[in-house]
């Protein structure tokens, strides 16, 4: 049985790093509150692939902490 995390265990466990979460549970305005981590690692594209392997239903996508200088933001 996986297990669910909350965000703030999320968050707490993986400082700096992008994290992939299935079957998120979310409030009304979309924002997880918890779910199961299904990957997380710094490198973006490899959890990017993970996601494309699972092929799940639902999923989230964020990386935990602030954007590198270098990084351009699209909206």
């Amino acid at each position: 049985m996986p297990n669910v995390m909350t965000i703030e265990e999320i968050e707490s466990r993986f400082p700096d790093e992008w994290i992939l979460v299935i079957d998120p549970d979310t409030g009304p305005d979309l924002a997880v509150r918890s779910g199961v981590v299904a990957a997380h690692g710094k490198d973006r594209d490899e959890v990017y692939r993970k996601a494309l392997e699972l092929k799940p239903k639902r999923s989230a996508v964020w990386f935990n902490g602030d954007p590198p200088d270098d990084a351009v933001i699209v909206l």
